[in-house]
């Protein structure tokens, strides 16, 4: 009996905590969409200390430091987002238009020849992406 009890609260807690996750991940997009980035900010950060690997988290962050012109923490959350999945398109695609802001021609080349290994989404962006590559 104290097996199934423990066996209860644990699978209750689990699924309270992951609704949590989805919850505030949700409610970030949504306050991202409409253009309130301070509150969007505050929940996919609250998205990341919940789940740390959560890269969409770490993306929408990095839309959010763009259009607020930090590019330092745009970049952060970028890099963070391709380290935890390194084939991530959009994650892809969004640096290389940060390293073409930078003048980081070296890394956007290292991030366009990920991009085309494994584009199915993003194909499109490429043609601009390599033209700024040989420029």
């Amino acid at each position: 009996m104290k097996f199934f009890l423990v066996f209860a609260i644990f699978f209750i807690y689990s699924n309270v905590l992951h609704s949590e996750k989805n919850n505030t991940f949700l409610k970030g997009k949504i306050f991202y969409d409409q253009k309130n980035f301070s509150k969007a900010k505050h929940e996919f950060e609250k998205s990341i200390v919940l789940d740390p690997k959560k890269t969409n988290s770490y993306i929408f962050l990095s839309k959010i430091y763009s259009e607020t012109k930090n590019t330092e923490e745009e970049n952060k959350n970028l890099q963070t987002a391709v380290l935890l999945e390194p084939k991530n398109e959009e994650a892809l695609y969004l640096l290389s238009l940060v390293n073409i802001k930078e003048g980081d021609f070296k890394s956007l080349e290292t991030n366009y020849n990920l991009l085309s290994k494994n584009c199915s989404k993003f194909c499109d962006k490429l043609s601009s992406i390599r033209s700024s590559i040989k420029k």
